[in-house]
């Protein structure tokens, strides 16, 4: 008998692992700019073309239609600071993308994107000056 007690007390409990929470879990901010905007411009003599930016919370939808180009693709959201307004996301191909937003209204936006290499150029670009022509510089579009 005092055999089997010493056997049960010897015997260890199997500790569980303890699970830690995230302390300082980020809390995604809200896109204040959501909604359909829109634009056209003429790409040479009587060729309109229209760029749609379909803003929603996960992902931004870019399309351009038209007689010059066409062009139809999502970026899912990586991450959106509302300091500078600027959005970062990739496409299913994994080509990421830079937005910046600015002197946003109830009817207007303006819009600024370009193409970056990866998550972390989109984080240490520095918002572009209002006078840029790079990546076709800022554009004014308006609620669709």
């Amino acid at each position: 008998m005092s055999t089997l007690i010493v056997t049960l007390l010897s015997c260890k409990k199997e500790e569980e692992p303890e699970v830690n929470e995230p302390v300082n879990e980020i809390e995604k901010v809200e896109i204040p700019f959501q909604g359909k905007w829109k634009r056209t411009f003429e790409a040479g003599p009587g060729n309109i073309q229209t760029v749609l930016y379909s803003v929603y919370q996960d992902s931004i939808r870019y399309t351009l239609t038209g007689p010059v180009a066409n062009s139809n693709y999502n970026m899912i959201r990586d991450t959106f600071l509302l300091d500078d307004n600027r959005y970062v996301g990739h496409t299913i191909d994994n080509v990421y993308y830079l937005i910046f937003a600015k002197d946003i209204t109830s009817d207007s936006i303006r819009l600024y994107k370009e193409i970056i290499p990866n998550f972390s150029a989109g984080m240490s670009t520095a918002v572009p000056h209002d006078s840029t022509t790079q990546n076709h510089g800022w554009a004014v579009y308006y609620k669709d």
